[in-house]
């Protein structure tokens, strides 16, 4: 029973290697050309500001 166990978990970690493996070597061919997310603002900041803008209203 442990030794299937044993199987099991060595067939996942070797599955999410290879997974992780492919995504950095697509990572590497097909770089993204568009700017990162962390030059626009988020969602939360959007909220903030239409919060605010409400509250300037009263």
């Amino acid at each position: 029973m442990s030794l299937l166990a044993f199987a099991a978990i060595a067939y996942l970690a070797l599955a999410i290697a290879l997974v992780l493996a492919i995504d950095k070597l697509v990572a590497l061919l097909f770089r993204e050309t568009r700017p990162q997310n962390s030059l626009r603002p988020s969602a939360v900041d959007k909220m903030l500001a239409v919060s605010r803008q409400y509250y300037r209203r009263w």
